[in-house]
């Protein structure tokens, strides 16, 4: 009867073991997935800040041009 317990508790433990494995491979794989989604994430909000970066210099070289023309408008009327 030992023998027999013993052997089924060596079954289990490797039941055990297996499904962890198992668990631990996918969550891996899950990780690693939605690491991925994470660097491409970062990678668009770089280039969506870089683009509103150049925006915004290019709209203030021409308020400052337009502020420019204004003032020699007046001094020149």
């Amino acid at each position: 009867m030992y023998v027999y317990d013993k052997c089924l508790n060596e079954n289990t433990t490797l039941e055990k073991i297996s499904k962890l494995q198992n668990e631990n491979k996918y969550l891996k794989d899950e990780m690693d997935e939605e690491s991925q989604k994470f660097i491409q994430t970062i990678s668009v909000l770089k280039r969506e800040i870089e683009f509103y970066k150049n925006n915004t210099d290019i709209l203030n070289r021409e308020i400052k041009n337009l502020k420019k023309t204004q003032r020699r408008k007046l001094f020149t009327s």
